[in-house]
């Protein structure tokens, strides 16, 4: 039992620095010490002006990039997680390895108000607007590229159905996600929050003029 838990404690490590460096790996550790009794975080707000033009598409051999329809359910470990969100109308999004049909990537987007747990608050869409949420890429398929084309692909099909604007956020310590995101998002807010025990969550800063609301429902 206890090499396991060293071993589950290593692999986080491990996960932090490939993320974010020795600096993740001090706030990671920090906000581990500090949770018993309190959560800390910050969220980097993003948002994609989707009527200007992208930069080219950059294809990754042997890739696919397409939306999942109600088949692929089979493809996700969450099976169940994937058929609430697609039945609530969410979409998704993939990258599929074309010899193996693997899973390689994949994001969901939703056009609808979105929960926001780490503030226990809904994120309001406004007419024209969606929001793009939990991307992964699996282990096996990291470091080539395959968010970036899958993003673009994304993107670009919401685009060409008639939105706007696609709102993200992504955890302040994923410094491979903020990087990565450069090519089609832009910061608009960073928001810092606090949650004591037992307590909802406190927002900190980071709002400014054209902020999308954050609302209890």
């Amino acid at each position: 039992m206890q090499g396991s838990k060293c071993m589950v404690v290593t692999q986080d490590i491990r996960r932090s620095f490939a993320e974010g460096g020795v600096k993740a790996v001090l706030i990671r550790s920090l906000k581990k010490l500090v949770r018993p009794a309190f959560k800390i975080g910050s969220l980097v707000f993003t948002e994609s002006d989707l009527s200007k033009p992208f930069p080219e598409l950059q294809p990754v051999p042997g890739i696919i990039a397409r939306e999942a329809t109600i088949e692929d359910v089979r493809l996700f470990e969450d099976q169940n997680l994937f058929l609430k969100r697609f039945n609530d109308g969410n979409r998704c999004f993939m990258g599929i390895e074309e010899g193996t049909g693997k899973l390689a990537n994949y994001r969901w987007v939703s056009t609808s108000a979105v929960f926001i747990p780490e503030l226990d608050r809904y994120l309001i869409l406004k007419p024209g607007e969606a929001y793009a949420y939990d991307l992964n890429t699996l282990p096996e398929f990291r470091r080539r590229g395959i968010d970036a084309f899958t993003r673009h692909y994304t993107y670009s099909y919401i685009r060409d159905i008639g939105y706007k604007k696609m709102l993200a956020y992504i955890h302040s310590d994923n410094r491979p996600s903020l990087l990565a995101s450069r090519h089609l998002l832009k910061p608009i807010g960073c928001v810092r929050y606090i949650q004591f025990r037992g307590q909802p969550p406190i927002m900190i800063r980071g709002r400014g003029p054209g902020f999308p609301e954050l609302r209890r429902m």
